[in-house]
């Protein structure tokens, strides 16, 4: 194998795994977003600050931004690799290498023979069955009344067994595990 070639395979990858990237990295990107905004509201209302205390008074909350769409557009050079697996098995693989300066001065490649992917990531409402789903919040350690009224917050249906009078003040155990999901009819 060539050194040319070598320095191909590095930089090519299949093109579902590059379209899978771009649509985790806009995703990523919309998560900072948020995150960023709940760390501005919890500052409004924590802070001491005289400035902060009158955002507060007059009833300012941080702005929500959204990613309403995003759109890629990528030059690559797309190839055909075939790879085989440990039982013998052939599978026919699309594989993009995009084209930047050094790509083309490596390779003298034309960019005029490449090809041109657009991608459009748009948000889409969530299945309906996501409605019938929570997620487990962290509730062990926490204190019982602590964690019931987080619990009933999220329309958790949940039932308490003390295993003794001293653990009845705070939750030492749940049936499911914090962040796996809860159907709404299932109960805690």
């Amino acid at each position: 194998m060539s050194h040319n070639d070598i320095f191909k395979d590095v930089l090519a990858a299949p093109l579902g795994e590059m379209i899978s990237e771009i649509g985790t990295g806009v995703a990523e990107a919309q998560f900072a977003i948020d995150a960023k905004t709940i760390e501005n509201m919890k500052q409004i209302y924590s802070s001491d600050d005289e400035t902060v205390a009158e955002l507060r008074n007059i009833g300012y909350r941080p702005t929500w931004y959204v990613i309403p769409e995003a759109t890629a557009e990528i030059n690559m050079a797309l190839s055909l690799r075939q790879t085989q697996d440990r039982n013998g098995n052939r599978k026919t693989e699309l594989q993009g290498t995009t084209v930047d300066a050094s790509y083309q001065n490596q390779f003298e490649f034309n960019v005029q023979a490449s090809s041109k992917l657009t991608l459009k990531f748009l948000p889409v409402p969530a299945p309906i069955q996501v409605d019938n789903l929570n997620i487990v919040p962290h509730v062990v350690g926490q204190p019982l009344a602590t964690a019931k009224v987080l619990l009933g917050r999220l329309g958790i249906d949940h039932q308490v067994k003390p295993a003794n009078a001293a653990d009845s003040k705070i939750v030492t155990a749940t049936s499911l595990k914090a962040g796996e999901f809860i159907e709404a009819d299932q109960r805690l």
